[in-house]
């Protein structure tokens, strides 16, 4: 653990230079400049320092308010890396339903991090624990982790996370504690990764706007991880860009899928999704006439997508055979896809 270091460098601020390096800042490599997040995302798991006043940030759930932070953590070449931040919570259902950390947003120095080399997108969103059984709250986590990792390797059109062990310090209190979490790539990395740009689109997409070949994609991987917790009209739980005229929609939150499983989940009986295992088809019902090329692309990627959860250990077997069934069941019956008894997109066409 890094804590015993980490409170010494807020109890002594000066011991440890904001953002400390090996190397001075001209010493550093040319552009393109790598991110926080690249510095981070060296290995599987990463352990970090997050310090803040956790009791006054939480204690109304409803707030925007940003709160003062020091994060902290090792890089790959072992130097220590620490930054002054801002916290502030984020989300809509789990940051009120919470019993537990709410989900986070990261907010970095612009500033501090181009002094360092590093590009300024100084934005991520920090996934947590979230409930309070910790058994229970690790595994809904991981599961989480694996969806964005899983969808990552079917589309570079994608948000890229890290996993983190993180060692939590309330400055007011001095209590620690450690949990999991992961973090999500900034919004604007992301565009700048796949060459896209902001759209106007905000909460409707006009229908010959949308990137069809891309929605289908996005479509049958939320049907693989039978989530529903998802809309294209009005949008939900997709983020919105531009590439060469076209709206291009990219998944988040997936803790509502049957992959997942997390106890607060719901069904949808509209949707005839009741049962344990059941997936529904949330994207085009005409789609389903044309679904080679993107059946195609899943299929290619089936043994990569096992070997992502076989390999990911820090889940239990159980899990994680149970996770690799799920998935099979979802490619052997790739013949009868399952669509909704009602059109759930009559409003939405041309």
């Amino acid at each position: 653990m890094l804590t015993r270091k980490f409170i010494l460098a807020i109890s002594f601020p000066w011991l440890i230079q904001s953002g400390s390096l090996a190397a001075n800042t001209s010493e550093l490599s040319p552009t393109p400049a790598k991110s926080i997040f690249e510095l981070l995302n060296y290995q599987e798991i990463l352990e970090v320092d997050l310090a803040f006043d956790i009791k006054n940030l939480i204690a109304d759930r409803h707030s925007e308010k940003a709160t003062k932070a020091v994060f902290a953590f090792r890089d790959q070449d072992n130097n220590l890396r620490k930054w002054d931040i801002k916290v502030s919570m984020r989300g809509n259902y789990r940051r009120t339903h919470c019993t537990a950390m709410p989900p986070l947003r990261l907010d970095f120095k612009k500033k501090e991090l181009s002094a360092h080399g590093l590009s300024e997108f100084d934005d991520m969103k920090l996934v947590t624990q979230c409930i309070k059984d910790e058994a229970v709250a690790k595994k809904i986590l991981l599961k989480e982790y694996l969806a964005y990792k899983i969808y990552h390797q079917i589309t570079e059109k994608s948000f890229r996370v890290q996993l983190l062990k993180i060692n939590y310090t309330d400055i007011q209190s001095g209590r620690t504690s450690i949990e999991y979490g992961f973090l999500i790539e900034d919004t604007a990395e992301m565009r700048a990764r796949i060459g896209a740009k902001k759209t106007d689109a905000a909460f409707y997409i006009s229908p010959h706007r949308l990137d069809r070949a891309q929605f289908k994609t996005v479509a049958l991987f939320q049907y693989m991880i039978g989530n529903i917790d998802w809309k294209i009209s009005p949008v939900r739980n997709l983020k919105l860009v531009e590439i060469n005229g076209k709206v291009v929609v990219i998944p988040y939150d997936f803790d509502f899928s049957e992959l997942v499983a997390a106890p607060y989940r719901t069904g949808s009986k509209k949707l005839n999704v009741v049962r344990k295992g059941d997936r529904a088809f949330l994207g085009f019902k005409e789609d389903l006439d044309d679904m080679e090329a993107t059946t195609q692309l899943f299929k290619q990627h089936k043994k990569s997508i096992i070997e992502i959860v076989q390999h990911f250990k820090v889940l239990d077997r159980e899990e994680r055979n149970g996770l690799k069934d799920y998935i099979d069941s979802f490619y052997d019956g790739l013949s009868d896809i399952q669509v909704p008894p009602v059109d759930i997109h009559a409003s939405y066409r041309e």
